[in-house]
């Protein structure tokens, strides 16, 4: 943290204490996302996140006159919110097994791993050791939420080791231990993934209920270490670290937010702003006397996660859409057709996940270039969303309201730009890549053909989206074209009259951008339509098997 930015902190916290509830309110506002983030990785799975989250918050303003240090405030806050997910495990593991509370130990909407894959726009091995998390135990995946954000710049070693009460010694042993613990579980994900799936390791899975748990990452990394088919997975890990340097943090939810705010802004009205220091350890390590820190105790656990569920439902599409700022669509996959066969299914089965890229909230901000957002990927296969139609770059008139006559009814005739503009676009493409360290990208005509048949579709027939009316996903359209890919992904865009032009609204895009410099792409194809409403621009990205 910065002198000017501790002197800042120091004078809202000194605020807050004296009762202005703004300064209240401006704190939760700069560090709500930073807990969140912590408690999201710490109790990944659990639907209980945002009740620890905001006991959190609630804990910190009523011990505010204990802080003798306001400069320290982050690094006290952190410390509280650790605390609270120890209390939460602690908690966890005395209560009594009820059947309500045993099938709501895991909630798909809650999973913080899907909300930093696809808010973040993770690929390849980033995206991979986001899943990974899932097979660290506890205590780890406390460690880890810290670690993270160390990588990522928001918090200091001297932060984290004060959060764990260790000295910044031990903290680095235990951090070594976990990255190994980490390094084996990304190696359990790439077995898992590999297609076909090796089949002693088949055999060794077949008791498994498919659930992630330390004892199964044993298992499967040890398998992987002694089998010949399975060893190589353990090369090519880039160090974890490198990975998650400058991440951004996930955002939290508003439903999130309003709650810690409604919390605050209640005890206030209710006279308990003023003395705030009413908890006699806000930390959590003890019992807690404050009235915030009782508060939420009394609630029915089951009744809270039920509303809290509705809520996260209900909200999540409009959450998200804000949250992403657009992205090409990618898969880090192993193999051709591996989705083909059950997309359909899946995006019906993911409805949660395609809903959080709901068309009219996007819809809402006209924006230079089109933002097609990058689905919530399922380990194995591609699960492409919906992909709203954005306005065009011109201000006079949204598109849709152009008359009929100017769109032509039947396919316009196919009109590929010159091979010039093709070449512009790659040209482009390995620039920025050499400039991030990756290898240049090869011209294929397989993955031409893919993305200019694309383009030609999407002019045809009226629509902007990665997965055409028929159903067919990029993976399946670069399949039938005859690539035989282990990995691809895909740009679109529409309505930029140049190769710089459209270069430049993708690289503005983190989801764009992370296709354009995926090192692990080996072989581009670029289509392109001009016509009426457009140009389109279609890039395919892929490596062989």
């Amino acid at each position: 943290m910065s002198a000017q930015h501790a002197v800042e902190t120091a004078a809202l916290v000194t605020a807050a204490r004296e009762g202005d509830i703004r300064a209240q309110d401006a704190l939760v506002n700069a560090y709500l996302p930073l807990v969140y983030n912590i408690v999201g990785r710490a109790l990944n799975g659990s639907v209980d996140v945002d009740d620890v989250v905001q006991e959190t918050m609630l804990r910190a303003l009523d011990g505010l006159g204990g802080l003798r240090t306001p400069e320290r405030f982050r690094s006290w806050l952190v410390a509280i919110a650790m605390n609270q997910v120890r209390t939460h495990w602690q908690d966890r593991q005395s209560a009594p097994a009820g059947v309500e509370e045993a099938e709501d130990l895991a909630d798909p909407g809650a999973d913080f791993v899907d909300l930093t894959v696809m808010q973040l726009q993770l690929a390849g091995q980033r995206q991979e050791t986001a899943r990974a998390t899932r097979w660290l135990e506890p205590d780890d995946r406390g460690l880890l939420s810290l670690w993270w954000l160390e990588c990522a710049g928001e918090l200091t070693r001297a932060e984290v080791a004060a959060a764990l009460d260790l000295s910044p010694q031990h903290t680095a042993v235990r951090v070594q231990r976990m990255k190994a613990q980490l390094e084996a579980a990304r190696v359990v994900v790439r077995a898992l993934d590999a297609r076909p799936l090796c089949e002693e390791l088949r055999v060794v899975l077949a008791p498994w209920d498919g659930r992630p748990s330390a004892l199964w990452r044993k298992r499967i990394a040890r398998h992987a270490r002694g089998c010949a088919r399975c060893n190589g997975l353990w090369s090519g890990l880039m160090p974890a670290e490198g990975l998650l340097a400058g991440l951004a943090l996930v955002a939290a939810s508003t439903a999130l937010v309003e709650s810690v705010r409604s919390a605050t802004g209640g005890a206030a009205e209710a006279g308990f702003a003023t003395p705030l220091g009413t908890s006699s350890d806000p930390t959590g390590s003890g019992p807690g006397t404050g009235p915030r820190a009782t508060r939420g105790r009394g609630t029915s656990r089951s009744e809270s996660r039920r509303r809290r569920r509705y809520r996260r439902r209900a909200l999540g599409g409009a959450v998200v859409a804000a949250c992403v700022a657009g992205g090409g669509l990618w898969y880090f996959g192993t193999g051709p057709g591996t989705g083909s066969e059950s997309a359909s299914a899946d995006r019906a089965a993911d409805a949660p996940a395609v809903d959080l890229s709901a068309p009219s909230a996007v819809g809402t901000t006209p924006s230079k270039s089109p933002s097609p957002s990058p689905s919530a990927s399922k380990p194995k296969k591609p699960s492409p969303s919906r992909t709203p139609k954005p306005a065009r770059k011109s201000p006079p008139a949204p598109r849709r309201s152009s008359p009929p006559a100017a769109v032509p009814a039947a396919t316009p005739q196919a009109q590929s730009a010159p091979s010039g503009t093709v070449g512009q676009v790659v040209a482009l493409v390995n620039k920025e890549r050499a400039a991030a360290g990756c290898g240049p990208l090869t011209e294929n005509p397989e993955l031409e053909k893919a993305a200019q048949g694309h383009s030609d579709d999407m002019a045809a027939r009226h629509f902007f989206d990665h997965t055409n009316p028929d159903g067919a996903d990029p993976g399946q359209r670069i399949t039938a074209a005859g690539y035989r890919w282990s990995t691809y992904g895909e740009n679109i865009a529409q309505g930029q009259q140049t190769a710089d032009s459209v270069m430049q609204s993708w690289m503005n895009s983190p989801g764009h951008r992370a296709n354009i410099l995926n090192c692990s792409f080996k072989d581009i194809g670029v289509g392109v339509h001009q016509g009426p409403g457009g140009p389109w621009w279609t890039q395919d990205f892929g490596a062989k098997l």
